[in-house]
């Protein structure tokens, strides 16, 4: 059965968001419309934790119905690679990067991402699996995505609390699952990045989202608590209206 708030967050792309006026963003939460290169531009603070969710761009899109291009703009491989490299400058001197990667693209981006481009230094791996209704694919159908963690420096946990390399989440696209997140189209568990920020970064530290999407980051930020605060970068008017109503609907404004 579905609650009220997930009824809400379905019905979010069902009614014209940007005729209504928009609720105030929470305190703490810089989440902006722009491009990721002006957000990075702009930043005037470094960041302990940079999250990067990049709208890779497929030759086959497999059904285009499900397809990322169906969903949002996508970007090239050497754009991706530009943006995580230019989030090395943005980061603090010992901070870590969440990359969220595709398995389709994996090779093609260890290769040319190498250390000496992105700057950023590969410590280790996990995955998102998910039960339920299966993604698009080719070979396959798809219920895995790769997390990739690199840092920059050497920066260690911040407490003693450790998380699992893999995560599995019961998705019913665009529905509510049993643990209440309701998740449309690549949006990322906010459970488990909400583990991954009370872990990897301190009270009162930024979090940099490079590609906010619906700005799940900043909803683990904001459960997270303890002062964090958090910077990201929407570009599209819609997604970005999207995410500022569901910044309010999980704090049940």
């Amino acid at each position: 059965m579905w609650n009220v708030q997930q009824l809400q967050v379905e019905s979010m792309t069902q009614i014209p968001l940007l005729t209504v006026k928009a609720p105030a963003k929470p305190a703490g939460i810089d989440l902006r419309c722009c491009s990721v290169d002006a957000l990075l531009d702009d930043i005037n603070e470094n960041a302990r934790l940079v999250f990067c969710d990049p709208p890779w761009s497929y030759k086959n899109n497999g059904d285009k119905t499900r397809s990322a291009a169906s969903h949002y703009p996508c970007l090239t491989m050497g754009e991706i690679i530009e943006h995580v490299r230019r989030s090395y400058d943005c980061a603090e001197s010992n901070a870590y990067l969440i990359l969220w990667a595709t398995f389709p693209l994996l090779s093609e981006w260890i290769s040319k991402a190498t250390e000496d481009r992105i700057m950023w230094r590969y410590v280790t791996g996990g995955a998102w699996a998910k039960t339920g209704a299966p993604g698009s694919g080719y070979h396959w159908r798809g219920n895995a995505e790769p997390i990739l963690i690199y840092r920059k420096g050497k920066p260690k946990p911040v407490n003693t609390k450790l998380l699992r390399s893999v995560h599995v989440t019961e998705q019913h696209r665009g529905r509510g699952n049993r643990s209440g997140e309701a998740l449309s189209h690549s949006e990322k568990p906010i459970s488990y990045q909400q583990n991954m920020v009370e872990v990897w970064s301190n009270p009162g530290d930024l979090i940099l989202d490079v590609y906010a999407g619906l700005c799940s980051v900043g909803r683990a930020v904001l459960r997270a608590g303890e002062n964090r605060r958090y910077v990201g970068a929407e570009i599209d008017p819609d997604r970005y209206r999207q995410a500022v109503d569901r910044l309010a609907l999980d704090r049940g404004v």
